[in-house]
């Protein structure tokens, strides 16, 4: 086996040119699968980052009538202490009881439809990491006159307001009667998503119980699990622990991101799959063409009793060493291309125009170890295929005719 390793490395650099130009083939190969795997991997976390971890969290609990009525009066029955409970299980991280409802909010200059979230400050850092999310401004540190209110910055700019503006709040309270209070811009939150932050306020729990009239008013239940992929059957469970209450996964409540990132999944596999079948058919075509340039040579081997195994294996080995030689240098140039990017980041052309879709405008591309160790088996398999025919076309030889050739 050594010296047939030894052989065919030796025939490999007979021709540099051909050689060096399959193995470049390879290592640009891979680092265009890579990146591109790199970079919808990023745009998958991202997406999901923005819209499950700091928006509506895993799993969430309401009234079966808030759905079609975001109202106070459809509250959760004993909500309080349901999103206790569920805080005490091991597959759940934190359960966040909140006061959702639907309202308008008026500053000097203009009014906008938004959602009012009464959320309790340090549940809702846990929760979406509210607190991190700032711009400007504090996190309800209270002490104004005024109650404090945080709102996003497309909200902020739509309203033409800041930090320290006095905004007014409607909506309606427990008893369906319409309600308004005062309130000042402590904080502003930003996000990739424009649209989050154009309808989205957050007050504090205390606050809005005042206002709605009623104590540990409850309407929505946000849950983030442990293990985020096992949010089906953390649900499944929740349900029936709860069955008055309609429990939704985040795969429901926002069926078009779950859609999307099962395409971008599906569709980077076939990515990576054409780009290296496209390149294991450059490879056959060089070790064909070697093949053929070399049959009277292949004819004096099996002349002198060479057995014909040993030319197929002599062939497939030159061809996995060709591949093993441009994968292992494109590996690492992928590596390090990657490493470079993630820390950079890869701005978006038009990318400002996306965030009003919930997409960065910059992406920071990232690939597990593991990813790569699965790429190079996949180009080793794919070589080894490849290598079949022509090792098949160098066995077919007969020896007479093949040494009578020039």
């Amino acid at each position: 086996m050594k010296t047939l390793i030894k052989i065919s490395w030796r025939n490999i650099w007979r021709n540099r040119s051909r050689s060096i130009i399959i193995i470049t083939a390879l290592i640009l190969g891979l680092m265009g699968g890579v990146f591109s795997a790199a970079m919808r991997l990023a745009l998958e976390e991202q997406q999901f980052e923005d819209t499950i971890d700091n928006q509506i969290s895993h799993i969430q609990l309401h009234h079966p009538d808030f759905i079609a009525n975001p109202e106070a009066r459809y509250s959760i029955a004993g909500g309080i202490e349901i999103a206790s409970e569920l805080s005490m299980r091991d597959d759940i991280a934190v359960a966040s009881a909140r006061t959702v409802v639907d309202g308008m909010i008026a500053s000097a200059n203009m009014s906008s439809g938004v959602r009012i979230k009464g959320v309790v400050p340090e549940v809702e850092a846990k929760t979406t990491g509210l607190d991190e999310l700032l711009s400007d401004g504090s996190y309800f540190t209270g002490g104004g006159r005024l109650p404090s209110v945080i709102i996003g910055q497309a909200l902020a700019d739509n309203l033409n307001t800041g930090v320290g503006s006095r905004l007014v709040l409607t909506f309606q309270d427990v008893d369906g009667e319409i309600v308004s209070s005062s309130f000042r811009v402590e904080g502003i939150f930003k996000l990739t998503s424009k649209s989050f932050e154009e309808r989205t306020v957050y007050l504090n729990a205390a606050e809005m119980s005042r206002i709605v009239g009623a104590e540990d008013v409850v309407t929505e239940i946000a849950v983030v699990v442990e293990e985020p992929g096992e949010y089906r059957n953390v649900a499944e469970i929740i349900g029936g622990l709860y069955p008055d209450v309609k429990v939704r996964h985040w795969a429901d409540l926002q069926p078009a991101l779950y859609y999307s990132l099962e395409f971008l999944g599906e569709a980077l596999i076939w990515i990576l799959i054409i780009i290296i079948m496209a390149v294991s058919f450059g490879l056959l075509n060089t070790i064909l063409m070697s093949i053929l340039e070399r049959v009277r040579e292949l004819g004096v081997l099996l002349a002198v009793g060479m057995k014909r195994r040993k030319v197929f294996s002599m062939i497939v080995a030159e061809t996995t060493i060709i591949a093993i030689i441009g994968g292992i240098i494109g590996l690492l140039m992928s590596w390090g291309m990657i490493e470079i990017l993630g820390n950079t980041g890869v701005p978006i052309p038009g990318g400002e125009g996306l965030e009003d879709f919930g997409y960065a405008s910059v992406l920071y591309p990232r690939i597990e170890s593991s990813f790569y160790f699965e790429i190079a088996l996949v180009l080793v398999i794919f070589a080894i295929i490849a290598s079949l025919y022509p090792a098949w076309k160098a066995i077919r030889l007969q020896p007479a005719e093949a040494v009578r050739q020039e």
